[in-house]
């Protein structure tokens, strides 16, 4: 086998534990992040805002209780998400 041929398998097979190696040792999002542009209201980072936060960003309730679809008294991940426009192609 000729140089140039083992060095490619042997950087091919380095490559592949390190990618191996990034998987494992992925740690998840917080919570909060999942509220994507209003985590910064989630000030106790629980991963849902409370009437509560939202007052004290004094923000405007009648959003509150157009993005609060459950009527729980949280804005949760997918009822944020909802908030967001669609991309293209989705």
């Amino acid at each position: 086998m000729n140089r140039p041929r083992m060095a490619g398998i042997i950087l091919g097979g380095a490559s592949s534990v390190l990618g191996l190696y990034g998987l494992v040792h992925t740690k998840p999002l917080p919570l909060s992040a999942r509220l994507g542009a209003l985590s910064k209201i989630d000030t106790n980072r629980d991963g849902r805002i409370s009437t509560a936060e939202w007052a004290k960003a004094k923000r405007p309730n009648a959003e509150m209780a157009t993005l609060d679809t459950d009527h729980n008294g949280f804005i949760e991940p997918i009822e944020a998400r909802s908030r967001r426009a669609p991309t293209k192609g989705h």
